[in-house]
């Protein structure tokens, strides 16, 4: 009984010895080399997604930040402006980020934070105009479902304009003021 075998030494024949009995190393370079020229294809369509994705949270955060106000600080003459900048990002808004910028229920507009206002036209303007918001912003949220078709209509954007318009006959009627721009507050000589 011989058991010897031909030595060689070339690389065609350690080639073939290594694909008749693999080592765990071969097995995972072969695997490795299908996976990379699998899915090689479609890496570009992912990389632009996860970019567009980092981009779009990254926006949202902005948006979240720009629009939080701390519930201790908010005062009555406060709320207008704050409700205003929030309709004016819904009627500009080209995703779904931008037209539930915010919630109507929560915040300044949560229940508990409306009864602390003093009884007046201003406060019930306010309360009704929550409401409002949040009934247009539930009714037309499937005009603006996603980012590559988000389209508010005309409609949506004259009843947010109605609904505002409410609120800044209540604010100038409590005597309350916008604070001026830059420009204004300048003294000239």
């Amino acid at each position: 009984m011989d058991l010897s075998f031909d030595n060689d030494i070339s690389r065609l024949a350690r080639f073939r010895r290594e694909l008749r009995n693999p080592s765990m190393w071969t097995i995972f370079i072969i695997v490795t080399v299908a996976a990379v020229v699998v899915f090689a294809p479609f890496a570009h369509g992912w990389v632009e997604t996860a970019r567009s994705s980092f981009k779009s949270v990254a926006r949202q955060k902005e948006i979240q930040d720009k629009s939080m106000i701390s519930l201790g600080a908010i005062v009555p003459s406060q709320i207008a402006p704050w409700m205003g900048q929030q309709v004016n990002t819904m009627i500009r808004a080209e995703g779904p980020v931008e037209w539930r910028v915010v919630s109507f229920r929560a915040g300044p507009c949560d229940t508990g934070n409306l009864s602390q206002l003093p009884a007046s036209k201003y406060s019930t303007s306010i309360a009704t105009a929550c409401n409002d918001l949040d009934s247009i912003q539930q009714r037309y949220s499937g005009s603006c479902f996603l980012a590559s078709d988000c389209n508010v209509p005309e409609v949506a954007k004259n009843e947010l304009k109605a609904a505002m318009g409410l609120v800044w006959e209540a604010f100038s009627d409590a005597g309350f003021v916008l604070p001026y721009d830059e420009l204004e507050q300048q003294v000239y000589p």
